[in-house]
């Protein structure tokens, strides 16, 4: 066993070396070959999270394939070990399926202060995945300057506006209740509104009734289903917009 991990240790040291020729031209950006278990430190508070599917997805991935094929990104602390700041869930999963070895894009501690490494935790956890509001918007508020916070590329004022849904009132009576709801800025809100108006007149419709009552729910999510399969929609909210304009397309005719 010790005869095993000399060997890993010397490949990792040779692989260093010839990393440090590309480090001196990609500065302050780096590369290292590290030891997920031994030379990396999991972040202590992460918003993106994976449900338990999509983890055990990624374990087997790169169990299967080996290697990490996208670069976590670290933080390299006095102390030489790394501080994970986008890809926690690869480490996880590098270190559950035991690799001696990953390749990390890392940059020194002295070169990045404390607000922009948060700056760029919420800018890589803001391109995809799922991030938990809560914390989410908690982290965002440690940030002081308006250009870090920029930078995350985060909607302020939809995260700001976040209220978690308060579900102590929902008792057994209520599960029968159904409720659909969309997202819409406001040029899109007045289409909307202007369309159904519109099949109210169609239908002949009483003014106060509700535009949508009549409408049989599981009628209305299959053609939903249907746009959003021909069109390759994934947002409910998109695919109303475009069942709004193929019908506007047929009111005109």
């Amino acid at each position: 066993m010790e005869k095993s991990e000399t060997i890993i240790e010397f490949t990792n040291d040779a692989v260093n070396a010839k990393l440090g020729e590309i480090n001196a031209i990609i500065s302050p950006y780096k590369l290292a070959y590290v030891h997920p278990a031994h030379d990396c430190l999991l972040l202590d508070r992460n918003a993106r999270y994976m449900t338990k599917e999509q983890q055990a997805r990624l374990d087997e991935n790169i169990k299967r394939d080996g290697f990490l094929s996208q670069l976590p990104f670290g933080i390299r602390q006095q102390d030489g070990k790394f501080k994970i700041i986008s890809g926690n869930h690869r480490i996880k999963s590098a270190i559950k399926a035991q690799l001696q070895s990953v390749l990390i894009l890392y940059g020194d501690e002295a070169d990045f202060d404390d607000q922009r490494q948060l700056a760029i935790q919420l800018s890589h956890n803001s391109i995809s995945g799922q991030d938990d509001p809560v914390l989410l918007k908690a982290l965002y508020l440690e940030l002081d300057d308006l250009f870090l916070k920029a930078y995350t590329g985060i909607n302020e004022r939809e995260l700001l506006d976040y209220k978690p849904l308060d579900l102590s009132t929902i008792g057994e009576k209520d599960i029968e209740l159904s409720e659909i709801r969309f997202m819409f800025c406001e040029p899109n809100k007045e289409k909307i509104i202007r369309l159904l108006d519109a099949l109210q007149y169609k239908t002949g419709l009483d003014e106060q009734s509700d535009s949508l009552a009549f409408l049989d729910v599981d009628w209305f999510i299959e053609v939903m289903s249907k746009v959003q399969k021909k069109y390759q929609i994934k947002n409910r909210s998109t695919a109303l917009l475009k069942m709004c304009e193929i019908i506007e397309e047929v009111l005109s005719q």
